[in-house]
C-alpha cells in the first residue's frame, strides 16, 4: 500500500512532525510532547480530519491489530506515524538498490574476470565438503584398520621430541627473543600471516589482481580450509604443549591459540600449497619461491614464539605425505588450475 502523495496531505504532515518530535521504536514511531522550540502548536485543521484519515486507506490500520481501534488525536498521530514509516522504508528500499547498483559496477570493473559457480570444483571459501567427503571414501590399506580410522589420519609422522630435546628448542627460542631487531623486523608479516590468505601465494605468482585465474585461486583457498582440518586431527593426537606453556620465560609476540602445538598448522597448510603447486606444474619457476614462502610464513611462528622448529619440520613432512592425498580429493580441481596456466 503506497503513501498518499497529495501535496497538501504531505504539508499537513510536515508540519505535524516538525511540531512533535517522536520516540523511535524498533517497529514503531511515537509521538511525544510537543517541541519546546518549535514555535505555536499548529491549529487543528492544520492535520487530516479524523473522517478523513478514517477514509483514506493509505492511513488506515491494518485489521490484524489488537484492541479497539483509536480515534480523535490518537487516530492522527498513528497516521502520520504510519506514512513516515512507509516513507523511510521506501527510503531504505532506494538505498539497497544503489548500494546492489554499486556492488555490481564494482564487480564488473575488471572484464577480464570470468564468472564462475561457487560450487563448481569444490571453489569456495566454505568447507570443501565435496571434496572431504572423498578424502572419507578412501580405503584404508590396510583392512584391520580401515573400521577404526582412515589412512591419512594414519600418517607416518614422528611423535614430537622428549623434554631433554623440548628444552633445546625453547633454549634456542629465547636466544631469538632477545635478538630485538629482527623480531621487529618480522613483526608486520608475523601479524599478517596470523590468519593466512591466498594472497601470500598468488602475489608471489603475479595473478594478484589479474582474471582468469579464479581456479587457481579456488584450489589454494580449499587447500587451506581442509588441511587446516586434518592438521587439527594430529594436534590432538600428539597434544603437545606450546612452548610458553614449557617455558614461561617465552613472550609469545601473538595471543597463543588454544588448541595444541604439534605439528604447526600454518607449515602444514603452505607446504601443501607449495607441493600442490609442483605436482600441477613442476617446471614452473614460482614452484621455488611458493616453498620458500611457506618456510619463511612457518619459521615466523617460531620467532613469534608460537611453534618450536620441530613443529615446522612435522608440519612440511605432513604435508609432503599429505600430498597424494589431497592431489585424490581435488583431482578435478587440479586439473582445473592446470588448464588456466598451459
Amino acid at each position: 500500500m503506497e503513501a498518499d502523495t497529495n501535496p497538501d496531505t504531505q504539508l499537513k504532515i510536515v508540519s505535524f512532525l516538525n511540531t512533535y518530535k517522536f520516540k523511535i521504536e524498533p517497529d514503531t514511531v511515537l509521538a511525544c510532547e510537543p517541541r519546546d522550540d518549535a514555535g505555536p502548536a499548529p491549529e487543528i485543521s492544520a492535520l487530516p480530519p479524523v473522517s478523513d484519515i478514517s477514509s483514506d486507506p493509505s492511513l488506515q490500520l491494518s485489521p490484524d491489530d489488537d484492541g479497539p481501534p483509536p480515534s480523535g488525536p490518537m487516530m492522527a498521530t498513528m497516521a502520520a506515524a504510519s506514512v513516515l514509516n512507509k516513507s523511510v522504508a521506501n527510503k531504505s528500499v532506494l538505498n539497497k538498490a544503489s548500494l546492489n547498483k554499486n556492488k555490481n559496477k564494482n564487480k564488473n570493473k575488471n572484464k577480464n574476470k570470468s564468472t564462475m559457480d561457487g560450487a563448481s570444483l569444490g571453489v569456495s571459501q566454505l568447507l570443501p565438503s565435496f571434496e572431504l567427503r572423498r578424502l572419507h571414501q578412501q580405503p584404508s590399506r590396510n583392512a584391520y584398520t580401515a573400521a577404526r580410522r582412515f589412512t591419512w589420519e594414519m600418517l607416518d609422522i614422528l611423535p614430537p621430541p622428549g623434554p631433554d630435546f623440548t628444552r633445546l628448542e625453547t633454549t634456542v627460542m629465547l636466544s631469538m627473543q632477545r635478538r630485538d631487531r629482527e623480531r621487529m623486523r618480522r613483526l608486520p608479516d608475523i601479524q599478517i600471516e596470523s590468519t593466512i590468505s591466498v594472497a601470500e601465494f598468488t602475489r608471489s605468482l603475479h595473478i594478484e589482481d589479474l582474471g582468469g585465474f579464479e581456479q587457481t585461486e579456488g584450489l589454494f583457498q580449499a587447500i587451506l580450509t581442509a588441511c587446516e582440518y586434518v592438521g587439527l586431527i594430529y594436534k590432538s593426537q600428539f597434544n603437545r604443549l606450546r612452548p610458553n606453556q614449557f617455558e614461561p620465560m617465552l613472550r609469545p609476540l601473538l595471543a597463543v591459540p588454544v588448541h595444541e602445538s604439534y605439528p604447526s598448522n600454518h607449515s602444514f597448510q603452505c607446504f601443501s600449497i607449495a607441493f600442490a603447486f609442483a605436482t600441477i606444474l613442476p617446471e614452473h619457476p614460482a614452484t621455488d619461491e611458493l616453498a620458500r614462502i611457506a618456510q619463511n610464513v612457518a619459521e615466523n611462528r617460531e620467532w613469534a614464539g608460537l611453534h618450536y622448529p620441530s613443529d615446522t619440520l612435522a608440519g612440511r613432512d605432513l604435508a609432503r605425505r599429505f600430498a597424494p592425498y589431497l592431489h585424490d580429493a581435488f583431482g578435478p580441481l587440479f586439473q582445473a588450475v592446470h588448464d588456466e596456466w598451459v
